[in-house]
């Protein structure tokens, strides 16, 4: 139960870095030095950044090596990870230009890096994994970036007493020049490490992005002292005892929103009509790019600041006059660049052709080809928290969040020539009792029909439902929502209408009522909404589910990987007494054995061997033991042994309470570990 989620449908494309720097100091002898910086999520210090500073020679000239490192533990909807980042600058003190720069990140199983050479006016871009190569050419008045020093601020602002000025700045995250436009605030002491800063402060709005940063900046040496993001965060000059005094900041606030309006059934949503505050980043917002097919707005836009009503009625493609398949859209310049590999959309790469091709072989046209790719990704891709990021990471790791599900799906359709792309914005949610949470989706091209949307993750392979709000495509890596205040105005849901009550009758009267685990506690309430049987998961989510199919099991529409099952007072009737919750845990299969006994029976060998869990860091081992299988499960800590399998192919656990059975591909090689995970409810 603790570890029971739904597909969550945020995403987490974002990186923690709340400081971008400028010049270097003007050429002088460097003193080696050691700077540290407390960072702070929704008033939580959960990590802490070390900047160093040295002299180095580089190919016999003198230049300043600039080196930081950034640790921060966070959570997302109950999923805990560690970000890791460290970054690497050569610059050159005479100009203040740096020639080399380098980042590795690190954020749970994912690892992501890249390396920047600069050569006059040219940069080369190194994206790792994949060592994807880009080169772009420079303006000559481009301002060069580091994460510590702004001397160029303290000359303009301070020396030069300008109150605003932009600055085409080379930004690294980016791989681009963008223009941002700093303006000063005022002047302020600050009071850091026992030690009183004259400071300038600044806000700096990039253009491009929408991001906003409000910074206070040194007029001693220009270093950054302070700076703010949107997010509830920020990060502040330290001292060296912010490392041991970190904790876990919990990040669903700078992701959801609240709305108390509880919609079980998500998937239903026809109409919705919400009012919004929310000042996005990763793009600059305008009023045509809010007003698409299936979405209206009405409101104001004040540098990126979201303040209006939207209505969404999102229509559902039939098909009509679908591309032939394969397509050829050759001719069409609109779509060329959907068609091509990015960094993280590698639609070039042999695996994911080769995978694309073999699922969408025999299709009758590109619609069917793209549902068919939407469902392989929905019903193969586990949901994770962080995972994936790059379409080949999500598709070797067999998991990802919102953002790496809608990644490997626009690789796969541009793999086999049709046209995609990826888009953000929010969602409804049935968490929290109701909210909308950041989300990523995917719109696919078809012609004459334009861009139709599709939502691998949320199940909702071949449309999208109306509690989607688009903000645009994506296009950055500071992509956030920041939403400030959202309200439902009115919806309609199937049957379900705002503000209607109902009550429970026919087949679903038998299972309604209040449900305790004997152990935790833990009461769920089980309701009738919207026409179907609803379960309120007190604190996580409201899930509205299927009837029950032939064996008696109702699944979750929302997810295929939970269902219940009720136990009668007596086999077959009588009052219901019991409610069963089953969450199915996919555990990819990440190698075989090391090692292979030559006692182990041959049918059991194909299981054998080790099983990656991205979504909680887990690797488990599946082994032969005493006769039978046995699983060494790292979060129970322990080795559980197996029974040997029922007729259904399951192998259920010693203690006769979760079950385990096995996927396998078409050349009958286990692929994956499924853990039939059960908690019960007593009525």
């Amino acid at each position: 139960m603790n570890n029971l989620k739904t597909k969550p449908l945020i995403c987490l494309l974002a990186l923690l870095i709340l400081v971008s720097g400028g010049y270097q100091a003007e050429a002088a002898k460097v003193e080696p030095q050691t700077l540290y910086y407390g960072v702070e999520i929704n008033g939580v210090l959960c990590g802490y950044s070390e900047i160093s500073v040295s002299p180095m020679v580089k190919d016999g000239k003198d230049m300043t090596l600039l080196k930081q490192k950034l640790f921060a533990m966070l959570s997302a909807l109950g999923s805990k990870f560690n970000t890791e980042l460290e970054l690497t600058y050569h610059i050159d003190p005479l100009t203040g230009k740096f020639t080399y720069h380098d980042s590795d990140i690190k954020q749970g199983p994912t690892q992501l890096g890249s390396k920047i050479f600069i050569d006059g006016n040219t940069a080369r871009f190194i994206g790792i994994p994949g060592n994807r190569e880009t080169t772009i050419t420079l303006p000559p008045d481009v301002v060069f970036e580091n994460t510590l020093s702004f001397p160029h601020l303290v000359r303009d602002f301070v020396e030069h007493k300008l109150t605003e000025k932009s600055y085409e700045i080379f930004e690294v995250r980016e791989t681009e020049v963008q223009k941002s436009t700093y303006t000063k605030v005022t002047t302020e002491t600050l009071e850091l490490v026992g030690k009183s800063y004259n400071a300038i402060v600044l806000n700096k709005l990039n253009s491009k992005t929408g991001l906003n940063v409000k910074m206070w900046i040194d007029v001693e040496n220009g270093y950054i002292l302070k700076s703010t993001a949107p997010g509830n965060r920020m990060s502040y000059l330290a001292d060296p005892s912010v490392v041991n005094r970190i904790k876990m900041a919990d990040v669903d606030d700078t992701l959801f929103v609240k709305v108390d309006v509880a919609i079980a059934d998500v998937q239903a949503i026809s109409y919705m009509k919400i009012k919004a505050t929310v000042h996005p980043t990763g793009l600059w917002v305008t009023q045509e790019g809010l007003n698409v097919p299936g979405q209206s707005f009405t409101g104001t836009i004040n540098d990126n600041l979201i303040e209006g009503v939207f209505e969404i009625e999102h229509k559902r493609y039939d098909g009509s006059d679908a591309p032939s398949y394969p397509a050829d859209f050759s001719k069409d310049e609109s779509v060329k660049k959907y068609l091509e590999a990015e960094d993280f959309i590698q639609s070039d790469d042999p695996v994911l052709i080769e995978k694309a091709q073999e699922i969408t072989r025999g299709s009758k046209d590109s619609w069917e080809a793209a549902c068919r790719l939407s469902k392989w990704v929905s019903e193969n891709i586990s949901y994770a928290i962080p995972g994936g990021v790059t379409a080949r990471n999500t598709y070797d790791q067999k998991a990802g969040e919102c953002g790496a599900h809608s990644i490997l799906l626009a690789a796969f359709c541009r793999a086999v020539g049709i046209p995609a792309r990826v888009v953000w914005g929010c969602m409804y949610v049935p968490n929290y009792g109701g909210a909308f949470g950041q989300h990523g989706w995917s719109e696919i091209y078809m012609g004459k029909a334009g861009w139709i949307t599709v939502d691998s993750t949320a199940s909702e392979i071949d449309y999208v439902d109306s509690g989607h709000i688009r903000i645009g495509e994506y296009q950055s890596m500071v992509t956030a929502l920041n939403p400030k205040k959202m309200e439902v105005l009115d919806f309609s849901a199937g049957s379900m209408k705002m503000g209607q009550e109902e009550s429970a009758s026919g087949m679903y009267t038998a299972y309604v009522g209040e449900y305790t685990n004997p152990t935790t506690k833990t009461v769920l309430k089980v309701f009738v909404q919207g026409g179907s049987l609803a379960v309120d998961i007190p604190g996580k989510v409201v899930l509205a589910l299927n009837d029950a199919d032939q064996e008696g099991l109702w699944y979750c529409k929302l997810s295929d990987q939970l269902y219940f099952t009720f136990k009668r007072k007596y086999l077959g009737f009588g009052k219901v007494v019991e409610m069963h919750l089953h969450q199915i845990i996919p555990v990819p299969r990440k190698s075989g054995p090391q090692n292979l006994n030559n006692n182990v029976p041959e049918n059991l060998r194909p299981y054998l061997g080790k099983y990656s869990l991205a979504a909680l860091q887990a690797e488990f081992t599946v082994l032969y033991k005493d006769g039978g299988l046995a699983v060494n499960d790292p979060l129970a800590k322990k080795i559980i042994k197996l029974q040997s399998p029922n007729e259904k192919g399951r192998w259920v656990d010693e203690f006769n309470k979760n079950s385990i059975f096995f996927d396998m591909d078409n050349k009958g090689n286990v692929t994956t570990m499924k853990i039939d995970s059960v908690d019960k409810f007593t009525r």
